[in-house]
């Protein structure tokens, strides 16, 4: 959920009470790297626990006194000797974000892995089955590679995809020589969520699934309707969604795929025990709850902006958009009408355009003058001199945002580089006041039943 929306903090609270606590693992190495460049006791000591030693002395050249604390993180290279350093602070990053949320009790974590964030894929899921993930969810895109990725890591194979289902990105990881072969091997692999929002993908990923990967099934998909926040499928009609977009008119048909459903998305009680005993008694496993843990006392959202948006839902003039073109991906993606932000058409305009993160960046081939073929990274939220210069088409510039830099200032990093952009789902309008993410659980499945499972799960 977002950039650190859902963290460390919400994925421990969520998962030591019996629900199945999610770590966002966008953009965790800008993010893990400053928590370190603090000086982070916490952060530090588990950063000290990763099995390989030159992945620890990487971060920790950002730490108090050390070599790089001063300087800004790397970002993600086509150039392969360029490339080693942000992948192994994006494998390390994602570790300690898992084992953070896992500490102290015995309940399950998962990691959400954007698919979009292409040059991050790999990484993050090493790093997660490092950190003892249990599951990967898997969203804004179609992880078809998903199984093969696991088996190939588990193998201490090396990996490479050109381009990643979806993505237009050429992506590899090299682990061969790591040594972690043992290690992976001896791990339990996380169980596979897709996110998808249609009955065609599931359909398409157990058909491919089956012929091409022996057979292997998901553990469960998230169907995630149109009014979720964040990313949003595309519509059926590439205009506007309509009644052939709505959960309800495929639920029905990935439940008879036999894998199990969560239903995620705007709820009539915005993620209430009505929500959920409605859509298991349909025959749904459960329910995905974002917008109610958004804006709950351990969410990553920057206390003024949980403020601001509490108070205007308060008075009941929330607005949530659906914005076609602001993501650099092409999807459309909510945004909160909240002053101060983004969605302020003068805060927009004053901004300078930066890409600095590189999160949401594609594949770009070029042919040179010697006949060989550069490959580059380019974003239409880039500068326009800078994306153009590239090889990209002007006419994709505008009104797009720097996801990387907005969300991550959302979640209170780099907040000098972009002011923030704060994404809801309709739900989220619900929300009138902030309380701890053990209540909102408590509201879903009981507090008998959140009493019962925290004594299960207590202890580490």
């Amino acid at each position: 959920m977002g950039v650190r929306i859902s963290g460390a903090r919400l994925a421990n609270a969520a998962a030591r009470l019996g629900a199945l606590g999610v770590v966002s693992g966008a953009g965790l190495r800008h993010i893990v790297i400053e928590e370190i460049r603090a000086g982070n006791e916490e952060v530090l000591r588990l950063a000290k626990t990763f099995p390989i030693a030159r992945y620890v002395e990487d971060l920790l050249a950002w730490a108090p006194g050390g070599l790089k604390w001063d300087r800004p993180a790397p970002v993600d290279d086509a150039d392969p000797a360029r490339a080693g350093l942000p992948q192994r602070l994006s494998v390390i990053a994602t570790f300690v974000e898992v084992v953070r949320a896992k500490e102290g009790h015995r309940g399950k974590v998962g990691v959400n892995v954007m698919w979009k964030c292409a040059l991050t894929v790999l990484p993050t899921i090493l790093g997660a089955m490092l950190g003892g993930s249990d599951a990967l969810l898997c969203g804004a895109g179609v992880p078809i590679e998903l199984p093969e990725i696991l088996l190939k890591l588990q193998a201490g194979e090396s990996v490479a995809f050109n381009p990643l289902t979806g993505t237009g990105t050429h992506v590899r990881l090299d682990v061969a020589g790591e040594g972690l072969a043992p290690l992976l091997a001896s791990l339990q692999a996380p169980r596979m969520i897709p996110i998808l929002s249609n009955y065609a993908f599931p359909r398409r990923i157990l058909d491919v699934w089956e012929r091409e990967q022996g057979g292997v099934r998901p553990f469960a998909f998230v169907l995630e309707d149109h009014r979720a926040g964040g990313h949003n499928a595309p519509p059926r009609n590439k205009e506007s969604f309509g009644e052939k977009d709505d959960l309800t008119g495929y639920f029905d048909k990935v439940v008879g795929t036999g894998v199990p459903v969560y239903v995620a998305g705007s709820f009539p009680g915005g993620g209430s025990r009505d929500d959920f005993l409605y859509w298991t008694a349909r025959g749904a496993y459960g329910i995905q709850v974002g917008s109610r843990f958004a804006l709950c006392e351990e969410s990553g959202l920057r206390d003024d902006l949980k403020d601001a948006l509490i108070a205007s839902n308060a008075r009941g003039d929330t607005e949530v958009r659906t914005a076609k073109v602001v993501s650099p991906t092409g999807y459309p993606f909510k945004v909160v009408a909240l002053p101060g932000t983004l969605a302020d058409p003068v805060i927009y305009a004053a901004r300078q355009r930066v890409c600095n993160k590189r999160y949401l960046v594609q594949s770009h081939f070029a042919v040179q003058p010697d006949g060989t073929t550069q490959e580059t990274y380019i974003c239409p939220a880039m500068p326009e001199t800078q994306f153009v210069a590239l090889g990209g088409d002007a006419a994709e510039t505008p009104d797009r945002v720097c996801l990387c830099n907005a969300l991550l200032s959302t979640a209170g990093f780099d907040t000098d580089r972009e002011p923030p952009i704060v994404t809801l789902g309709l739900s989220g309008r619900l929300v009138t006041e902030r309380v701890p993410a053990r209540r909102i659980i408590e509201e879903i499945l009981t507090p008998e039943l959140v009493a019962e499972a925290e004594t299960e799960l207590a202890g580490a």
